[in-house]
């Protein structure tokens, strides 16, 4: 999970243990200034979880969409996919390490990023990255089956 997903979902937390909190524990604060403080971190941790970026492929149509999805409304352009003539997965392996702060521990290790490829006009055209072997060699296998390159 990244940092950003996991710093959204603390926020919602926070934001429902200040709004639940009057429900349990008699408060003189004013409602509105209760559900004012609880609700802006609530809505900034919504709009954190559901931010990412991916791509979709239109086989049928022969369109692909780079999108950013806010508040589950993806956005973004269809373009038209040009001729691909060769699809392959790459392993991507590389080292990670968090920053030291002083607070938690520092970790580091080997990452593998699993990227599916698709060659246009003998250069790479667009690279879908997958976390697991499994996603990738099951992507890989449909991509191909929609540009018919198997």
């Amino acid at each position: 999970m990244s940092g950003g997903r996991l710093f959204g979902l603390v926020l919602i937390f926070l934001g429902l243990v200040v709004i639940l909190t009057p429900v349990f524990v008699e408060v003189e604060t004013n409602t509105l200034k209760i559900v004012l403080v609880a609700g802006i971190p609530f809505l900034i941790g919504v709009i954190l979880v559901t931010t990412y970026t991916g791509t979709l492929l239109d086989f049928e149509n022969r369109k692909y969409k780079e999108y950013q999805t806010l508040l589950f409304f993806k956005l973004g352009a269809w373009k038209k996919l040009p001729k691909i003539e060769h699809a392959e997965m790459i392993l991507h392996s590389f080292r990670s390490r968090n920053v030291p702060n002083g607070l938690s521990p520092t970790l580091s290790g080997e990452v593998t990023i699993y990227k599916i490829v698709l060659i246009s006009n003998g250069t790479k055209f667009l690279a879908l990255d997958f976390e697991k072997e499994k996603a990738a060699v099951a992507a890989l296998k449909k991509v191909k089956e929609g540009l018919g390159l198997l």
